[in-house]
C-alpha cells in the first residue's frame, strides 16, 4: 500500500478549536501508525500531564515553539525538534508563546490514538486550561492517566 496526503487533505477534526488534519492512519491506512498535522494555538495551556498505556506518541515541531516536559522540568522544542513519549511515560506540552505552532503528531498504533485525539481535541479549548475532571473521564476511557504531579 502507498498513500499520499497533500496539504489540507485527509479527514480533520477539532483540536483546541483548530482543525487537526489526519495524514495517515485513518481506517488503518496504513496499518501501524497515525500521523496528523496539529496546529497549536498561542498561549495554549496544553493538556494536563499524562501517560498513555495503549499507544506511543511523538511530536515533531514544524513551526513555532512548544514547552514540552516528561518526568522533569520543561524544555523548549523549536522547529526540527522531536519529543517522544513511550507508552506509560508521563508527558505534556503547551505553547506559552504569542505565536502559533504547528506540529506533526505521530502515534502507534493508530486506532486507539486517533480515537483519543478526537475526543480530547473536542474537549480542549484554545484559550483556557482544560477541566481536570472532564479530562480524567476522557483519559480513563482511552487507557490513559492524568499525572499532574509526576509519576505515581
Amino acid at each position: 500500500m502507498t498513500l499520499l496526503t497533500g496539504p489540507g487533505e485527509g479527514p480533520s477534526f477539532p483540536y483546541a478549536g483548530r482543525p487537526m488534519h489526519v495524514l495517515a492512519g485513518e481506517d488503518a491506512a496504513p496499518v501501524g501508525f497515525a500521523a496528523a498535522e496539529v496546529p497549536i494555538p498561542p498561549r495554549f495551556a496544553g493538556p494536563v500531564p499524562h501517560a498513555h498505556d495503549a499507544f506511543d506518541e511523538a511530536i515533531y515541531v514544524l513551526r513555532g515553539r512548544l514547552l514540552v516536559w516528561g518526568d522533569g522540568e520543561g524544555s523548549e522544542a523549536g522547529p526540527g525538534s522531536m519529543f517522544v513519549a513511550s507508552r506509560g511515560h508521563r508527558h505534556g506540552f503547551g505553547n506559552p508563546h504569542d505565536e502559533p505552532a504547528l506540529v506533526l503528531g505521530i502515534w502507534s498504533p493508530a486506532a486507539p490514538a486517533l480515537a483519543f485525539m478526537r475526543e480530547v481535541g473536542e474537549a480542549l479549548a484554545a484559550d483556557e486550561p482544560p477541566d481536570p475532571d472532564t479530562m480524567r473521564e476522557i483519559y480513563a476511557r482511552h487507557a490513559s492517566r492524568l499525572l499532574p504531579n509526576g509519576p505515581t
